[in-house]
């Protein structure tokens, strides 16, 4: 993390949580709504407080999210992961018909994957499942659509996740 200060820049250091055994998101960074540039240190530096998932609209927010390798076919239910899960102040996580791991966020999200590799699913426009590979630097946008993340691979699937929160208009 970097700050200004009036005789220079201001750096902290950290290394990212580790992930790969708690099969949850981890919040690692965010603001409620941007800041003004530039950011004293107190603003930026020291222990971070987490702020959950997502944010109002205008928020940002950087999470790690560590997909364990899946037991079964179907995708893991939403149901009991949601319970445990901190949204944050603008939640709005709807869960797709079929249930399972189907759901969308009023959010858009910059997805890139750090390590291993899953699958991205979505509904076509025909409502087909449909399916995309993706492996250590590839880079995805959500655009607040119906998607599911999978891992039918041996091994920890991890994403770096940076949310900006949306407003959904009704269609």
């Amino acid at each position: 993390m970097t700050a200004e200060s009036k005789s220079g820049v201001v750096v902290q250091a950290s290394d990212l949580p580790e992930t790969a055994a708690a099969g949850l998101p981890t919040n690692i960074w965010g603001f409620d709504q941007l800041p003004a540039l530039p950011l004293a240190a107190e603003q930026v530096l020291g222990e971070y407080q987490q702020k959950g998932l997502f944010g109002p609209k205008g928020a940002l927010r950087v999470d790690v999210m560590s997909f364990p390798p899946e037991t079964s076919n179907p995708a893991p239910d939403l149901g009991a992961l949601m319970a445990k899960l901190d949204f944050g102040t603008g939640h709005n996580m709807t869960p797709g018909k079929s249930g399972g791991g189907m759901h969308r966020t009023d959010s858009i999200d910059l997805v890139v994957v750090i390590s291993g590799e899953g699958e991205m699913a979505y509904p076509d426009e025909d409502g087909e499942l449909k399916e995309i590979h993706l492996k250590v630097g590839d880079f995805v946008v959500q655009n607040g659509n119906f998607h599911e993340w999978r891992n039918r691979s041996g091994a920890p699937f991890v994403v770096l996740i940076v949310t900006l929160g949306a407003e959904r208009k009704a269609t």
